[in-house]
């Protein structure tokens, strides 16, 4: 069978870049369409060597020449409110309006792109997949997260049950046109794509066929985190929990600090939190007392950290997939978190974390004391399986995976 050439769209990054290039390395990338991206190869390896920290985040080595096709004028408003404004709504109305526009470009060049297939991501490919459907090919629109009819049942509830957390709660508001295009491109597809079971599933939720979506977890940079299977006596040491990411109520931060709660005062656990605060952080900074608090750091700083905890918690009320959960467990650490994020996919009860309930403190505190009262073999095998379960996210098992998914299509 001829291999299939596949057209990669994305106005951001998230992701599209190992799709890229993993679709390169197969010898099936048509073309890479997204906004900001250094394709020259010489430039690449100029930032590479200058040390540059801006772009070096706008490419990935291997994926350069002229398969790329970058529009950086779609970012300049953008990049230049950020730079004065931050993360204000005002500068988040200019990313709506940069992957409308951008979708726009790309859906009057569909007719002329040679591709079998085009491959959207959710947010930026309202009129290229129906563009791309109108020109004969195959139309693919992936979710980084989860279908936002059910990301607005799910955060809304969440912020009437959590008045004094909600202006914590990002992807909750979307203009309405905006909103339209993320509720109606799945629909719109041939195929869906999925990063987790729980994404799978919102999309089932809102009226998607199951015969359309196909499951594609994300990989991971395994070779930077570091490993070892043993930290000492861990029995006659103080448990040291981490919270990695953003303080928001959307990731389950104040069901965390209520467990927090009991064990308030004990020398034996202590919780640590690392990551930015979303809105205010008003009813975060009156219960910070309750964890050791770090504000965000790098990724490469966060790999280097992990080695110093003994297990991560995500009590995520909503989450696409939640990239933590497979890097946590790559550094050995189990892992505590929901059913709401991609921890289904690969923690399995007591062999190398636990799934809790969305909303329950009692549940994470009760994980926290099994946890506490494990001897120094059991906690060695957790963090041994733990390394082996996330083994199966890298990178090149993505590649694999996507071979495999492609070779169906």
């Amino acid at each position: 069978m001829p291999s299939k050439k596949i057209a990669v769209s994305h106005a951001g990054k998230q992701h599209s870049y190992h799709l890229a290039k993993a679709l390169l390395d197969l010898s099936q990338l048509d073309g890479f369409y997204t906004s900001s991206y250094v394709g020259a190869e010489w430039l690449q390896q100029f930032f590479l060597k200058t040390g540059n920290t801006f772009f070096t985040r706008r490419f990935k080595e291997g994926l350069s020449g002229p398969k790329i096709h970058s529009h950086w004028r779609f970012e300049m408003a953008e990049f230049f409110a950020r730079k004065f404004q931050g993360k204000s709504q005002k500068v988040q109305d200019l990313v709506y309006r940069r992957d409308m526009e951008f979708d726009q470009m790309l859906a009057r060049q569909m007719p002329g792109i040679a591709a079998d297939i085009f491959w959207g991501f959710q947010g930026s490919c309202h009129e290229s997949l129906q563009a791309a459907k109108n020109s004969g090919k195959l139309a693919v629109c992936e979710l980084a997260t989860a279908h936002v009819v059910q990301a607005r049942k799910i955060l809304s509830e969440e912020a009437a049950l959590q008045p004094d957390w909600a202006d914590s709660i990002d992807n909750l508001y979307f203009p309405a046109a905006y909103e339209k295009r993320l509720e109606q491109e799945p629909h719109l597809a041939d195929l869906v794509i999925s990063a987790s079971d729980f994404t799978s599933y919102t999309l089932r939720e809102s009226g998607i066929p199951e015969n359309k979506i196909r499951k594609l977890s994300l990989g991971f940079e395994s070779a930077h985190i570091p490993f070892s299977e043993d930290l000492g006596d861990f029995s006659r040491r103080p448990l040291r929990l981490l919270y990695a990411g953003t303080i928001t109520q959307r990731k389950g931060v104040s069901y965390l600090l209520d467990a927090a709660e009991s064990w308030a005062g004990r020398k034996d656990i202590e919780l640590h939190m690392v990551g930015g605060i979303q809105g205010s952080g008003s009813s975060f900074f009156k219960r910070k007392h309750l964890c050791r608090y770090q504000p965000a750091v790098s990724q490469q700083q966060l790999f280097r950290m992990y080695t110093e905890y003994d297990a991560l918690i995500l009590p995520t009320v909503f989450e696409g997939f939640g990239l933590v959960i497979v890097e946590a467990m790559a550094a050995g650490l189990p892992v505590i978190a929901t059913p709401h994020s991609m921890a289904p996919d690969v923690v399995e009860n007591g062999k190398n974390g636990w799934i809790i309930p969305i909303r329950d403190s009692a549940a994470i505190a009760g994980r926290v004391e099994e946890l506490r009262q494990l001897d120094n073999d059991a906690y060695r095998n957790l963090r041994i399986q733990a390394r082996q379960s996330a083994l199966r996210f890298t990178w090149e098992a993505f590649a694999g995976n996507l071979r495999d998914l492609i070779e169906l299509m």
